[in-house]
């Protein structure tokens, strides 16, 4: 049984990875020469970036002012500003997630049962790094705010669904006075140097008296060396119904629109396509940073995600709609990357591009616009991810003769709207 919502697309979530770091070794010979150290991609405005390179070479000639690093950081920082669509959404989003606001407890809905949408506020922390793993020295958080479903799972267990992939897993189910526990252990095959790795999750749920808040604790702890992780959740009801749609509090809007020649199923070619009967399971938007504890390897990974999983009317498999953006700062050198996964109504799609930010044509290779919605009153992204030069943007399911038409053509793009908002 599941715990927080079982993502059985575990074939997926395996190629999308594999996949994925076959694309970013690929495009590292474009200019992303730092993406070998980041664990998944993500990206900024990339139509910006070319125009900061571009007028570098031309500040010394023309300004001679410029030359005083005051007038250059500015320099390098307006443009983000000219464009909030693209750099407010996360600066304003890691706020909210930060402030940890949830909503007022509404004393009109039921209490019998936890059953109902939730939002939820999950904070995910290493503050206790695996000293001995000379592969893992670096301190993590990452704050998540989700809507979420909680509902029976069959058992008489009311159980939490979650965006964040991390969480999602099969797990051993217990029930409690107060909610239940959830645990699994995953032992992996043994390396090259006779190493087996086992993986323990400790999840405890905990629901209020009134069944109006919960709160939830838990650990990710791989052994004998690996990540330690810390998990705290807290989370208030919103709705009694389990279906974001059916709540008349709530305005839900769950579109996908894309040209994708590589996916054959445009008619005419190239045109447009447009799925606006998406169904929700979970909504969420997490940031997270990841720094190095190594003084001989100095590195910052920041990075954002923006997911929605989709209910395909399979009770065994769940569709997902991702988004990720990824600055990663090794030793003062910067990679930009960008990512999406989508796989929902039968568009089955990955896209990477990932730069150095020297790299002023692969900049120009993708466009990425966003807007943003992270507050008590709701969740919700609107992004589009554009193919500018396919020489810079990858779908990983086309690296092999047999798939190659699935290759990104110029023109290509991916806009998913998706929010669930209070009236």
């Amino acid at each position: 049984m599941q715990f927080f919502s079982y993502f059985s697309k575990n074939t997926f979530k395996v190629i999308s990875l594999g996949l994925f770091g076959i694309a970013v070794g690929l495009l590292a010979s474009c200019g992303a020469d730092d993406t070998k150290k980041a664990d998944s991609v993500e990206v900024v405005e990339i139509v910006e970036a070319p125009e900061l390179d571009a007028s570098e070479p031309d500040i010394p000639t023309d300004i001679p002012e410029i030359d005083i690093p005051e007038i250059d950081t500015p320099e390098i920082d307006t443009p983000e500003i000219d464009t909030p669509e693209i750099d407010t959404p996360e600066t304003d989003t890691s706020d909210v997630l930060a402030a940890a606001a949830l909503p007022e407890i509404n004393t009109a809905l039921a209490t019998a049962t936890p059953a109902g949408v939730w939002m939820i506020l999950a904070d995910e922390a290493s503050t206790l790094p695996n000293s001995e793993d000379s592969m893992n020295p670096f301190i993590f958080e990452k704050h998540n705010r989700e809507l979420v479903v909680i509902a029976d799972n069959g058992d008489g267990i009311f159980t939490m669904s979650r965006c964040d992939t991390t969480w999602r897993d099969d797990y051993s189910l217990r029930a409690t006075d107060t909610g239940y526990t959830a645990t699994s252990s995953e032992t992996s095959v043994t390396d090259g140097s006779g190493v087996t790795y086992t993986t323990a999750i400790n999840v405890e749920v905990v629901y209020g008296s009134d069944n109006q808040t919960l709160t939830a604790t838990g650990s990710k702890v791989t052994t004998p060396v690996g990540e330690d992780l810390t998990l705290t959740v807290e989370g208030v009801k919103i709705s009694d119904s389990t279906d974001f749609s059916s709540e008349s509090g709530f305005m839900t809007q769950a579109t996908l629109e894309y040209i994708n020649l590589g996916s054959g199923d445009a008619d005419p070619a190239g045109s447009s396509q447009t799925t606006d009967e998406l169904v929700v399971e979970c909504l969420g938007i997490s940031n997270g940073i990841k720094t190095t504890e190594s003084t001989d390897d100095v590195w910052q990974l920041d990075q954002a995600y923006y997911t929605a999983f989709i209910d395909d009317g399979n009770a065994d498999t769940t569709d997902q709609i991702q988004y990720y953006r990824l600055n990663q700062n090794t030793h003062g050198e910067v990679t930009r990357s960008l990512g999406a996964v989508i796989d929902a109504d039968g568009v089955f799609t990955m896209y990477v591009h990932a730069c150095n930010e020297t790299n002023t044509d692969c900049l120009a290779g993708a466009e990425w616009t966003e807007t943003i919605t992270s507050s008590e009153t709701g969740v919700g992204f609107d992004i589009n991810f554009k193919v500018i030069e396919n020489t810079y943007v990858v779908n990983p399911l086309a690296l092999t003769p047999f798939t190659a038409f699935l290759w990104p053509h110029d023109g290509d793009y991916m806009n998913a709207e998706i929010s669930v908002l209070k009236n």
